[in-house]
C-alpha cells in the first residue's frame, strides 16, 4: 500500500526465540503445576487421616485394657516385711488375707566320693552306674577317662541332669574327691551311684570312710593307723598330736585330738597296750599304735568321709491349715495364683492379697489421654480457625461424626465411679485418681461395672472406624488415593501435549530463522551491490535498481 512504512529485515536482528518457546511452555504447564499441588494437599489429608487412625489405635487398646481390669482383676500381693519369702500375682488369685509359714525349702542332692590323693588317682576299669529319677545310666570306664578328673567329664557329657566335678577338700591323707550335684532341687530329682569296677579303686557314694593316715610330724618309731567305721554326718579332718610321749606297751602315753567341727578329746595309751589294739576315738573312729616309740610332740592326722552332703527333699509350705509340698522353691501351689519364692524358713508371715488399685489407676489414666488425644488431634485436621488456612481435613463430615458417636456412646457410662468428669466446653475428659482409688475400696462391684461398660459403649465405633477395607479411615484413604491416581493420568496426559507443543513451536522457529537469515544475507548482498555503484557513478543523478530494498505494506 502506497505510503505505508516499510519493514526492513534488519528488525529481525536478536529475536529469543527459545524465550518466546519457555514463555509458551510454561503457560501451557499451568493445569499440570495445579494439580500437582492438589495431590500435595491431598497426601497431607492421607497422612492426617493416618495420624488419626493411630489415635483411634491406641483408644482401643486403652479401652481393651480397661475390659481386661473389668473381667480379669489385677491383684496386688503385699507381703509382711521380714518375710522368708517374695510372692507376686501370676493368675488371678482371691482378695483376702493369708498366713504362710515355710517350714523347708527345697533343695537338691549333693554327693561326694571317699578322699583320693589327687584328682588324677587311677581308678579300675567298668561301669559306673548313674540311677536318676528311677532310671539307671550306665558310664563305661576305660583306659581314657578312669581317673576322678575323668569320670567326672564322664558323667557330664552324658548329660542326665547330674554334674560332677572333683573337689580339693583340704582335708589329710586324701584331700580330693568326686561331688555329684543334681541340677534340679526336689524329691524326685534323687539320684544314687553304685560301681562295678576291677583292677583298682572305686569311688564309694554309699558309705563313710575314714581315709589313710597323714604323718604330718612324726619323729618316733611306732606307725599310728586309724580306722573303724565312722558314724559322724560331716566330712572332715581329726588332727592328733603326743602330749605325753614314751615306749609304745611299756610307758604311758596320753595323745589328744580335735576335729575340724570342733571336738576334742584324750586318748590314754597304757603302759600295758597291746600294740595293734584299737583305741576309741569318737564317732566310731579308732587308733591303733604299732610297737615303738612316739615322741611328745609328734603329730599325725587322717580325714573321716560322710557321702552325703545334701539331700533331695521338697519344700514344706503352709498356707492357712493346709501344708503343700513343692520340689521348687518357687510354690505355686500354696495360694491359688500368687507364686511365692522361697529364701528360707520362718512364719507365719501374712501374703496380703488385694485389687491393684495402682495399676488400675494407670490403665484408667491411659484412656482418658488416649480419648482426650484422639478428640485434640481430630478437631486440629477438621475444624478451621478464622484468619488460618484450612486444615487437611476441613468439613469432614465422617471424622466429625466419629467424635460425635463417641461422646454421645460415652454419655451412657456412669463416668463419676471411675473419677471421671466431662469438660461442657472442650469435651476433653478430667481423671481424680483420688476418687477413683476411693471408689476401688469402697465400691469394687460398681468400678468394674464402668470399666466394662466404657468397651460396651464405644467398642462398636473403634472397631468400624478401623475396619481395613469398609471403614472411614480406610474408605477415606481410598478415595483420596484414587484422586491421586486419576490426577496423576492427567498429569502424564498434559505432559505429554507441552512437550509436543514446545517440539512444534521449536521446528516452527527454527524455520522461521533460516529464512531471515536468508533474507538479512540478500539485503546485505544489496546493499554492498547499491554502495559500490554510488561510488563509481556520483554524477549520476539516479539510483541503480535494488539500491534501496524494501516492502511495502
Amino acid at each position: 500500500m502506497a505510503g505505508a512504512p516499510p519493514i526492513t529485515f534488519g528488525n529481525f536482528t536478536g529475536i529469543n526465540f527459545n524465550q518466546i518457546i519457555q514463555t509458551e511452555v510454561a503457560a501451557a504447564s499451568v493445569p499440570i503445576t495445579n494439580l500437582n499441588n492438589q495431590i500435595g494437599a491431598e497426601n497431607t489429608q492421607i497422612s492426617s487421616l493416618g495420624a488419626i487412625s493411630a489415635n483411634v489405635s491406641l483408644l482401643q487398646s486403652a479401652v481393651a485394657n480397661l475390659n481386661t481390669d473389668a473381667t480379669t482383676p489385677q491383684q496386688a500381693v503385699n507381703v509382711q516385711a521380714g518375710a522368708p519369702f517374695t510372692a507376686s500375682s501370676t493368675g488371678s488369685p482371691a482378695s483376702g488375707v493369708y498366713n504362710v509359714t515355710v517350714s523347708a525349702l527345697a533343695t537338691s542332692q549333693i554327693s561326694a566320693s571317699q578322699g583320693f590323693a589327687s584328682s588324677a588317682s587311677t581308678l579300675g576299669t567298668g561301669t559306673v552306674t548313674l540311677t536318676v529319677g528311677g532310671v539307671a545310666h550306665q558310664i563305661t570306664v576305660d583306659t581314657t577317662n578312669n581317673t576322678l578328673s575323668g569320670l567326672a567329664g564322664a558323667i557330664n557329657t552324658a548329660n542326665l541332669g547330674v554334674t560332677a566335678q572333683v573337689v580339693n577338700t583340704g582335708l589329710p591323707g586324701a584331700p580330693y574327691r568326686l561331688e555329684l550335684s543334681s541340677n534340679s532341687t526336689g524329691a524326685a530329682n534323687a539320684f544314687s551311684v553304685s560301681s562295678s569296677l576291677s583292677g583298682g579303686a572305686s569311688p564309694d557314694f554309699s558309705a563313710n570312710e575314714i581315709g589313710p593316715v597323714s604323718l604330718d610330724s612324726v619323729t618316733g618309731t611306732a606307725a599310728p593307723t586309724i580306722s573303724g567305721t565312722y558314724s559322724g554326718k560331716l566330712s572332715q579332718g581329726y588332727r592328733f598330736t603326743v602330749t605325753s610321749g614314751g615306749t609304745v606297751g611299756s610307758t604311758p602315753l596320753t595323745i589328744s585330738y580335735v576335729s575340724d567341727s570342733g571336738e576334742t578329746g584324750t586318748i590314754d595309751v597304757s603302759a600295758n597296750y597291746a600294740t595293734g589294739s584299737p583305741l576309741a576315738v569318737v564317732d566310731g573312729v579308732t587308733l591303733s599304735l604299732n610297737a615303738g616309740i612316739l615322741n611328745t610332740g609328734d603329730q599325725f592326722s587322717v580325714a573321716a568321709f560322710a557321702p552325703a552332703i545334701a539331700s533331695a527333699a521338697n519344700a514344706q509350705v503352709q498356707a492357712g491349715n493346709q501344708i503343700v509340698s513343692s520340689a521348687s522353691n518357687s510354690v505355686t501351689n500354696a495360694i491359688p495364683g500368687v507364686t511365692l519364692n522361697l529364701s528360707s524358713t520362718g512364719g507365719p508371715t501374712t501374703v496380703t492379697v488385694s485389687q491393684n488399685v495402682n495399676s488400675l489407676t494407670a490403665d484408667v489414666n491411659t484412656f482418658v489421654n488416649a480419648y482426650n488425644g484422639l478428640l485434640t488431634g481430630t478437631n486440629s485436621f477438621v475444624q478451621a480457625v478464622p484468619g488460618q488456612p484450612a486444615p487437611a481435613l476441613a468439613s469432614n463430615g465422617g471424622l466429625e461424626t466419629l467424635l460425635s458417636s463417641l461422646g454421645s456412646s460415652l454419655g451412657t457410662v456412669n463416668l463419676s465411679t471411675l473419677g471421671i468428669t466431662i469438660d461442657s466446653k472442650s469435651g476433653q475428659l478430667i481423671f481424680n485418681s483420688t476418687t477413683f482409688a476411693t471408689n476401688v475400696a469402697s465400691n469394687p462391684t460398681g468400678v468394674n461395672s464402668a470399666l466394662s461398660a466404657i468397651n460396651t459403649a464405644l467398642s462398636p465405633t473403634i472397631t468400624s472406624t478401623l475396619a481395613p477395607s469398609t471403614g472411614l479411615i480406610a474408605s477415606d484413604t481410598t478415595t483420596i488415593q484414587n484422586e491421586i491416581t486419576q490426577q496423576n493420568a492427567q498429569i502424564t496426559s498434559l505432559q505429554t501435549q507441552v512437550t509436543n507443543e514446545q517440539n512444534a513451536l521449536t521446528t516452527q522457529y527454527a524455520l522461521l530463522q533460516a529464512q531471515i537469515a536468508q533474507y538479512q544475507s540478500v539485503e546485505l548482498y544489496l546493499n554492498t551491490q547499491s554502495s559500490s555503484g554510488s561510488s563509481s557513478n556520483s554524477s549520476t543523478s539516479s539510483s541503480p535498481i535494488g539500491s534501496n530494498l524494501t516492502v511495502n505494506g
